[in-house]
């Protein structure tokens, strides 16, 4: 359907509200009639009322016990290809969260899911590039340019964690005041733009600068992109698709491994493949994130989640027909307040909506859309977001959850970002082509995490990774002079295993958080990761030497990923935690349901309330 047959069909359903027949109770309530959700095969389509009583009161007279209703369009329009839409009417935005949550899981995973996932897939393969470029032109460095110092190799490569930290923790906050979109889009112009920047590096202490700003739009990336693909699909394919997404990572580990080869590695007679300098290289790897810019700007819109969260019920509207649209589906939903000025969400947990003229909705929104400086001083809504992170009924996951983020990427981006050194220096003879071995094992751990993730569970597929990561360092450092075949293999076993930990941590850390401050609370976890690879840049810089100290390297990897492991065990993840369907729920886990509103997790389950869905 065209834009003119949409808004005409929405004339059509606004004439036809107040058409529709009412019972006067005998208290003088206005009362609608309702229908159950659950419609037979044999109803018409058009027809579908979402759950709630039977009877719902005017949303004037009882506001706070209804969220929403349902007005539809005759069962005579039901074959008309201009059929007007279904019409949700919402009380406040709590119930608007709530309509777009159902309409979300009714629509399920279909052709546009399967597109966003893979759309936002490139912007992980353009943060792997960003994050693994750098240990391979350090590699060659030395001999285009002069000899550098351990301390500036190791600044050298932190400098891209050092901005992933700063740009993860302010992108995190714009995301959720401006939107996950916007934020994408710029940091991803950010990483791409800076990647070229450098390859035109003057010094080394200009490379360092350009990747620091590199690392700024690969810190801002993250957040938005997993909120996005977890917001876009329904709560029972999230685990599936946040995989599917962290699997990327893989790709843009071997695209990576395999440039860096043919670019500037040397073929099996010891000679240089093409003899060509690192600023091409350099310069290459900035097209992932204009690929992954180009397609989002035009094929992944805003969270319809998000939206409804500020109230902008429009908006939700056209991100919902979209999806529809995509499918190529005829089901047309229009979400409305029942109000003419939507009611504004108080700034803390718990507290009734009340009703402001619409000029002050969404006020923090407003407020700080002028200029970047206000977004960041504005107390009211930082003050809100890591009140709500830093709560007593979700602070045990927020310091659990930087524990583990910590710890697994000391240990992955440590030996990760250092592989080349720490194979040429351990006496392997291509140290590239052992890359290229050692970014493949990729594929394995995301075989294995796709497959495990729902059966196991999140948590106990991170632990085990931990610990089995753990016992492949440990075995590396007392392989050290032996056989280098065996090296090889234990690092790739390494790599598979902290790449199933990466992909059960993401989907862990995704779901842990309220969707008001979800981007946020995945920045503020982003922070300690970032931080663990700053340090194990210094650390793993001064143990590679010289002088060489690979075994201390190796142990130290080894306790951090120990220590990692233990961490994960008691991390409350709410999707491990839900009762699978015929049993009884955990008395353990009474409290954190009843405080299902204030944490606002999402469970991959129906035996929770509709109202701790969304």
């Amino acid at each position: 359907m065209d834009a003119q047959g949409w808004h005409r069909s929405s004339a059509a359903a606004a004439e036809r509200d107040d058409a529709l027949s009412t019972n006067e109770g005998s208290d003088g309530d206005t009362t609608v009639s309702m229908a159950s959700s659950a419609t037979s095969p044999d109803e018409d389509p058009s027809v579908r009322l979402l759950k709630r009583a039977s009877v719902m009161h005017s949303p004037r007279t009882n506001a706070g016990n209804n969220a929403w209703q349902t007005l539809s369009d005759d069962a005579s329009h039901s074959n008309s290809s201009d059929a007007a839409p279904t019409v949700v009417v919402v009380d406040d935005i709590k119930g608007l969260k709530q309509a777009v949550h159902d309409e979300m899981e009714r629509i399920g995973c279909a052709k546009f899911q399967r597109r966003v996932v893979t759309i936002l897939g490139f912007g992980n393969v353009a943060d792997a590039v960003e994050v693994l470029a750098i240990g391979y032109i350090l590699t060659v460095y030395e001999d285009a340019e002069g000899k550098i110092s351990p301390w500036e190799s190791s600044f050298l490569t932190a400098a891209v964690f050092a901005g992933m930290l700063a740009g993860g923790f302010f992108g995190g906050i714009f995301g959720d005041i401006y939107g996950r979109k916007p934020v994408l889009l710029t940091t991803l112009a950010i990483n791409a733009i800076s990647a070229f920047l450098s390859a035109f590096s003057t010094s080394i202490y200009w490379l360092i600068f350009f990747r620091s700003i590199a690392g700024l739009g690969v810190g801002g990336v993250v957040s938005s992109l997993f909120a996005l693909c977890l917001e876009h699909v329904p709560v029972s394919s999230r685990g599936r698709y946040v995989t599917i997404l962290c699997s990327f990572w893989m790709v843009g580990a071997v695209v990576t491994a395999g440039t860096a080869w043919i670019m500037l590695g040397n073929d099996t007679n010891g000679n240089r493949i093409l003899n060509i300098s690192w600023r091409w290289f350099a310069a290459v790897v900035g097209l992932p994130s204009l690929i992954c810019l180009f397609f989002t700007s035009y094929y992944v819109p805003e969270s319809a989640h998000f939206l409804a969260s500020k109230g902008r019920a429009q908006a939700a509207t056209e991100v919902v027909q979209y999806i529809h649209h995509v499918h190529g589906s005829d089901c047309l939903v229009e979400f409305r307040f029942s109000e003419a000025d939507p009611p504004a969400v108080s700034n803390k947990p718990g507290t009734p909506a009340t009703h402001k003229p619409r000029s002050s909705v969404s006020s923090v929104a407003q407020s700080t859309r002028g200029s970047i400086a206000g977004a960041i001083f504005d107390r009211a809504a930082s003050s809100y977001a890591f009140g709500r992170l830093f709560a007593p009924s979700q602070l045990k996951c927020t310091l659990l959850l930087m524990m583990c983020a910590f710890t697994l990427s000391f240990g992955s981006y440590g030996l990760s970002t250092w592989i080349t050194k720490l194979f040429e220096t351990a006496g392997l003879s291509n140290p590239f082509a052992n890359a290229f071995l050692f970014a493949g094992a990729n594929l394995p751990g995301n075989v294995i995490s796709l497959y495990l993730i729902d059966i196991i569970g999140r948590r106990k597929l991170l632990s085990g990774s931990f610990f089995a990561s753990a016992l492949c360092t440990l075995l590396f450092a007392f392989q050290l002079g032996g056989s280098a075949t065996i090296i090889v293999l234990v690092s790739c076993l390494f790599n598979a295993c902290t790449t199933a930990a990466w992909n059960a941590f993401g989907v862990m850390s995704t779901e842990s958080f309220p969707l008001e401050v979800r981007t946020t609370g995945i920045a503020m976890v982003n922070c300690s990761n970032r931080i663990g690879a700053i340090v194990a840049q210094f650390v793993n810089g001064f143990l590679v030497g010289p002088p060489p100290h690979l075994e201390a390297l190796l142990l130290v990897t080894t306790s951090v990923m120990v220590l990692g492991g233990v961490a994960s065990r008691f991390v409350p993840n709410p999707s491990d935690d839900a009762p699978k369907p015929g049993e009884e729920p955990n008395p353990e886990h009474e409290d954190e349901d009843k405080q299902c509103d204030e944490s606002a997790r999402c469970l991959p389950t129906t035996e929770r309330s509709d109202d701790c869905k969304a």
